[in-house]
């Protein structure tokens, strides 16, 4: 991960049974894991959201498809009604 802007510090609470737990494993990184675990999270989110307003235009190409063919086939029924 690059870091083109500035980090800023952020303070969690955790339950008292994790803060244990962290604590029996002094080795390892929680900033770190903290970090990479709200990144792929974050990303995660914008996937989704990404993938919602893709859905979301498909369905509004197909239901204005919908309407362009309904209106068309009510625009040549009427003009054939007017010519009958």
């Amino acid at each position: 991960m690059s870091r083109s802007v500035a980090s800023a510090k952020v303070t969690f609470e955790v339950p008292g049974e994790l803060r244990e737990l962290m604590a029996k494993h002094p080795e390892v990184n929680w900033s770190a894991v903290f970090r990479e675990a709200l990144i792929r999270h974050a990303r995660t989110l914008d996937i989704a959201k990404q993938i919602l307003e893709e859905e979301e235009d498909l369905r509004i190409a197909k239901m204005t498809d919908r309407l362009k063919r309904g209106a068309g086939a009510r625009y040549r029924k009427a003009v054939d009604a007017r010519r009958a």
